[in-house]
């Protein structure tokens, strides 16, 4: 059985796919730029409530958890309610497409 060096596999899963992981990540960013902003916000309370805790001020912290948890919260709802609005944009293409044929 032949082994693949790993380039070879990108060129294999790019041909495939259509695009890259990177191009998929960028693609999906541009479509739905809330869920990335809430993962970076997500990731900023958590390096801060740790800031936090080293220091020593409970209250800081307390405070950052609470927006980790938003920001978590958040992050959830922009992911779902993308899905939700590209099924529903989908769906319509889909009939204006199967209209159009008639």
């Amino acid at each position: 059985m032949k082994e693949y060096t790993r380039e070879e596999m990108e060129k294999m899963t790019i041909a495939m796919n259509g695009e890259s992981a990177w191009q998929r990540m960028k693609r999906k960013s541009r479509e739905e730029p809330l869920v990335p902003a809430g993962v970076a916000l997500t990731c900023f309370a958590l390096v801060a409530a740790t800031v936090g805790v080293k220091t020593g001020n409970k209250a800081y912290a307390n405070n950052m958890f609470r927006l980790r948890v938003a920001a978590q919260g958040f992050t959830i709802l922009a992911m779902v309610g993308g899905s939700l609005y590209y099924s529903h944009k989908e769906q319509k293409a889909k009939e204006a497409a199967s209209t159009s044929e008639k």
